[in-house]
């Protein structure tokens, strides 16, 4: 069905028949990200079955632009559309400032059809589109250094002491990447949510990301004294690498476990040609990680987030930094880790 008109495209749906066309325009588009491809977006499905509205914008047979989208009904704030679930970039691609007015127009369209309470895109750059911004968020990226042993002399001082630091305690080999590190990784990611009274993902999500994205996702571990010291699950797209689920034990700062897994990875990046480093968005008010980030040399660079809501008022604020779920946090950390490993799953289909 199409959805709107353009003068050279039309805007209509975006289904699995078009996944090829999907990826190459993803894959192409400066603005792309690896949370626009089809291949997060089927793992979304696989995982939570939320229902797709996504959209594209056609010239003849050539996408010109997209606009991945997902109904979420949520037991916290209702009906919503999302671009995108579980994901820190989304929204509109587009080859012109145009077709990115014909998209919106389009999922205007759906949020008035669906009757959902507000529409969120995720733009990781600014859209030029004429909506409220969520200004809460900072994303971390720079460029690395050419080789990997460049990567060390690129560290501030701090940073490269704590990671060798962690070399020198823990051993050489303490950090191991491939895909059988998986389950060991969504372990020690979820029991830290739990330490921080947050609910972790499911695992089957995990799992449905490793067998869409195959080589390009990395698991990494950290082994010392005994135990699982630190772990995080990350992706390449084109040539950036962004570090997305991590964890670790209390203790793994005094080993200097993070500062030897997060440069090994690093240097695991250049090998495979990797130009662009993701330390992903924090808030800003969530002063540890966001100045941990700054001390391994990385700037913080504002998100874009935009919403449109067409009944108007204050939209929800779903972060932990929202008084109103301080009580359920304190709770949720005195909890089972079997219990918030079960529960949690559920709890992040209403929380995407």
């Amino acid at each position: 069905m199409t959805l709107a008109m353009g003068q050279r495209f039309d805007v209509r749906d975006c289904g699995v028949e078009d996944s090829s066309a999907w990826e190459a325009y993803v894959r192409s588009h400066q603005g792309g990200t690896l949370f626009h491809l089809p291949q997060w977006s089927r793992a979304v499905v696989r995982a939570y079955g939320h229902r797709p509205y996504h959209l594209a914008a056609w010239d003849g047979p050539r996408i010109v632009g997209l606009l991945p989208m997902f109904l979420v009904k949520s037991l916290f704030v209702g009906r919503v559309l999302i671009s995108i679930p579980y994901a820190t970039y989304g929204g509109i691609l587009a080859d012109s400032q145009p077709i990115s007015q014909a998209l919106l127009e389009a999922a205007q369209e759906l949020h008035r059809r669906l009757s959902t309470r507000y529409i969120e895109l995720r733009h990781r750059d600014s859209s030029g589109l004429d909506l409220p911004v969520t200004d809460r968020y900072d994303t971390f990226r720079k460029e690395l250094a050419s080789t990997s042993e460049g990567i060390m002399a690129q560290l501030p001082q701090k940073a490269r002491t704590a990671a060798r630091k962690g070399f020198k305690l823990l051993g050489e080999d303490c950090v191991s990447i491939g895909p059988n590190n998986l389950d060991t990784v969504y372990d020690i990611y979820s029991r830290r949510l739990r330490q921080l009274g947050s609910p972790s993902y499911r695992r089957a999500f995990f799992h449905a990301l490793q067998e869409e994205f195959g080589d390009d996702c990395a698991c990494v571990l950290v082994r010392g004294q005994g135990e699982v010291l630190a772990g995080l699950m990350g992706f390449f797209f084109r040539d950036e690498f962004t570090s997305y689920f991590a964890g670790n034990v209390p203790h793994a700062f005094t080993a200097c476990a993070t500062g030897a897994m997060y440069l090994r990875t690093m240097q695991y990046v250049v090998d495979r040609g990797g130009r662009i480093f993701d330390l992903n968005r924090s808030r800003r008010d969530n002063s540890g990680p966001y100045q941990w980030k700054r001390h391994q040399g990385f700037e913080p660079e504002p998100l874009h987030y935009q919403t449109y809501n067409a009944g108007g008022g204050e939209l929800p604020n779903l972060t932990p930094s929202n008084r109103k779920f301080l009580l359920a946090s304190r709770a949720w950390r005195r909890m089972p880790l079997w219990f918030t490993r079960a529960v949690g799953g559920r709890v992040t289909k209403w929380i995407p």
